[in-house]
């Protein structure tokens, strides 16, 4: 009797909490690794270019060739990659693709070899995000969730990546960043094989049929805000590109080491932690609409901030309630564009706007504001990119939906 209590099962306590359902639960590490994974490398890619000496006309030309690759591939890639039903096999050869890229950029010690290899990495990995998120939207909506609670996931991923980036660049050189990023990426094509096919592709086979990027780009023209959304883009793409590309720069100049910049890197990200959650909430209550003039307002806001009080406290105070922002911008970005469109053509719509109407901006702004760094140095880039986002809030706003 003793023994066969003795040996008798433990009974298991009862969870305190319930695993989400598999295809979630892998959709948040796949964009843990995925977009995390560029917290490696992103904040220090410019440095990088700097440390071999390159000039910021080259830089923001690297950029724009990149851009210009992408607004010409992505929106048919991503329109045919929907129709087909291996649709998750394609974007796992993209991934591992732009793991090598990444990591033979990082090898490259000249100007005209990076122009060259960034060129085919923008080939291989321009479709990338869109499919990515539309399989996001799919997945989140399955589960009767908001995407911001697969989308918080790339901002825990940063934090990780970006502290451990700023550390091993220190020890280890550009190289370690790079290697970081490709090894992620790896592992995120991995995880894509837990997830199940029907939410990488259109899901209506009588949709699929039809020619999806005439039919979302029509949609995209006639719909009033959408139209004003896309002006509002323009507007702050072409004159936030100097921030986008030399905050960091900056902050190297104002005396910050890697570490100082690493840290910098996670600030608004930890804010983001809780502000996805928050903005799934507020967007379903007050509209994407509104939320999306929220976030810009703001924006303009610590952009001001900074180019009248520039200093590395600022720009760390700055980036830190950023994080709020950029929350709100993140998830009405996503809810304008699929609440506006059929899920169908969602993805190819996301990559219009995404890909191909910033990469047209990003062709003409990078090296324009790479030229303007050179010529009045970074702290003045912020007057334009203020400039850009209350412009993009006028815009947006003059836009507003009429039902």
């Amino acid at each position: 009797m003793y023994l066969a209590l003795f040996f008798a099962p433990i009974p298991m306590p009862k969870l305190f909490f319930k695993l989400p359902p598999r295809n979630l639960l892998f959709a948040r590490a796949y964009y843990f690794t995925f977009m995390g994974g560029w917290g490696f490398i992103l904040p220090f890619t410019n440095l990088f270019y700097v440390s071999l000496g390159l000039s910021g006309t080259q830089i923001g030309t690297i950029g724009s060739v990149s851009s210009m690759v992408s607004l010409l591939v992505a929106p048919i890639v991503v329109t045919e990659i929907k129709k087909h039903p291996q649709a998750r096999k394609f974007l796992q050869f993209a991934l591992i693709l732009g793991a090598l890229g990444y990591f033979t950029i990082g090898q490259q010690t000249a100007y005209l070899p990076i122009l060259a290899i960034v060129f085919l990495h923008a080939l291989a990995t321009s479709s990338i995000m869109p499919v990515s998120d539309s399989m996001a939207v799919s997945v989140s909506k399955d589960a009767d969730t908001g995407y911001g609670s697969v989308r918080v996931w790339a901002s825990v991923g940063w934090i990780v990546t970006v502290l451990s980036s700023g550390w091993l660049i220190g020890r280890l050189g550009y190289i370690a960043g790079f290697a970081g990023v490709s090894l992620m990426w790896l592992c995120s094509a991995g995880l894509l094989f837990f997830i199940a096919p029907r939410f990488f592709t259109s899901h209506n086979p009588t949709l699929t049929a039809r020619p999806g990027l005439k039919t979302a780009i029509q949609r995209t023209l006639r719909d009033r805000t959408l139209r004003g959304f896309a002006i509002a883009l323009v507007f702050i793409g072409f004159l936030n590109s100097g921030v986008t590309q030399f905050e960091n720069v900056f902050l190297s100049e104002l005396g910050a080491t890697k570490q100082v910049i690493s840290f910098a890197g996670i600030l608004s990200a930890v804010v983001e932690l809780p502000f996805m959650l928050f903005a799934d909430r507020f967007s379903r209550r007050f509209g994407p609409h509104r939320l999306m003039l929220v976030a810009l307002g703001m924006t303009t806001l610590q952009r001001l901030t900074v180019l009248l009080f520039p200093s590395i406290t600022t720009i760390m105070i700055v980036r830190f309630i950023g994080g709020v922002a950029f929350s709100f911008y993140t998830i009405s970005y996503m809810g304008l564009i699929s609440s506006r469109t059929e899920p169908s053509e969602a993805g190819t719509v996301l990559a219009l706007y995404t890909i191909t109407l910033a990469g047209i901006v990003n062709i003409l702004a990078a090296p324009l504001a790479g030229a303007l760094y050179d010529l009045i140095g970074a702290r003045w880039l912020y007057s334009f990119s203020a400039a850009g986002y209350a412009i993009g809030a006028i815009s947006l706003w003059l836009a507003r939906p009429q039902d």
